[in-house]
């Protein structure tokens, strides 16, 4: 019976997830640009920083979008592989989108920190699409 009911909130777990993201990040995602199929999700503490690794393939345009639950200010780095800052949103007002193309396939660390002091912790969840 344990079973069955682990199994149930998880499937609620991740219906709620999914509905989450599709209500704030739907937007972002136009009939521009499409979503890769994956998205990362995760729980974030005031000034902790989460990263991420992935790879961007030559040749495409993408849109990387970061969606916090309750708070606005999310800081995203883009980070290459020589520790260069490809993209910052700080220097933007924290926009929480990105488009950018890829010259070359290159593979990236997104760092995510939660920058609001008034909000203890918060549930991120990351997107990439790309432009069909």
């Amino acid at each position: 019976m344990k079973k069955i009911g682990l199994a149930i909130s998880m499937f609620l777990m991740l219906c709620c997830v999914e509905a989450f993201s599709q209500e704030s990040c739907a937007s972002l995602l136009t009939e521009e640009y499409v979503s890769n199929g994956q998205y990362y999700t995760t729980n974030i503490e005031f000034s902790e920083t989460k990263e991420c690794d992935m790879t961007f393939l030559e040749g495409n345009e993408y849109r990387i979008i970061v969606c916090p639950r309750l708070s606005i200010k999310i800081n995203m780095q883009l980070i290459d592989s020589k520790g260069n800052i490809l993209f910052d949103n700080k220097k933007y007002d924290y926009t929480n989108y990105w488009n950018f193309q890829v010259k070359k396939t290159i593979t990236c660390k997104a760092k995510l920190t939660l920058v609001e002091n008034n909000i203890e912790s918060d549930e991120i969840i990351l997107l990439i699409g790309f432009k069909k």
